[in-house]
């Protein structure tokens, strides 16, 4: 069962530091991690990836791996989630073992159309709220009403991404996906654990 909150992470580096924020996490209630790591070595992505996959299996949690379905495979993990610009799902697909997962961003409903033609297990559908990239703004929100839309013409579960507060995860909720996906909610938050509890107290 995919859990309800899925946190990203922020993608600066596989030190310490990140893996004790993620213990953390895990102890206040965090089932679900996404290892987001553009710019870390393989190696280091795998390692922290087995390290995670110890941390949360026994207590059902899920660890997946942004685009790299080689060390999702090696590690034993939940999955893998494509970006846009990453192998097509079904590529992927052939490659992961048997009970792994295929997740994929999307941004619009061509793109949700072209993700469930090739087999994605779950979908996350950003941005929600307005976020800011690297100095620029992203691609136009979606709001609960768009979001909405993708849920509703989605054959898989949706998770909700971007701007989403504590204090929106209600209305989040109510489009019917079946998470949020957070970033700097909790990457940035200086207690990690007491903003994964203010998150799934919202939720529930």
């Amino acid at each position: 069962m995919l859990p309800s909150l899925l946190w990203i992470s922020p993608g600066r580096g596989l030190g310490e530091p990140l893996y004790q924020r993620l213990a953390a996490c895990v102890r206040a209630g965090l089932r679900g991690f996404q290892l987001r790591e553009k710019l870390s070595f393989p190696g280091d992505i795998l390692s922290f990836a087995e390290r995670a996959h110890q941390l949360m299996a026994p207590l059902g949690g899920r660890v997946f791996v942004n685009d790299r379905v080689d060390i999702a495979r090696a590690a034993g993990i939940a999955g893998v989630h494509l970006g846009s610009r990453a192998l097509p799902c079904q590529v992927a697909r052939g490659l992961l073992a048997p009970g792994q997962l295929v997740g994929a961003s999307v941004h619009d409903v061509e793109e949700l159309e072209r993700a469930l033609e090739g087999g994605a297990d779950y979908i996350i559908a950003s941005p929600v709220y307005p976020v800011r990239k690297e100095g620029r703004m992203s691609a136009p929100p979606l709001g609960p009403v768009g979001l909405s839309d993708l849920v509703e013409r989605s054959t898989v579960p949706v998770y909700a991404l971007g701007g989403i507060q504590p204090a929106k995860v209600a209305a989040v909720r109510d489009t019917g996906v079946q998470g949020i996906a957070v970033l700097s909610g909790i990457g940035e938050a200086r207690d990690p654990a007491a903003a994964v509890q203010a998150y799934l107290g919202a939720w529930s």
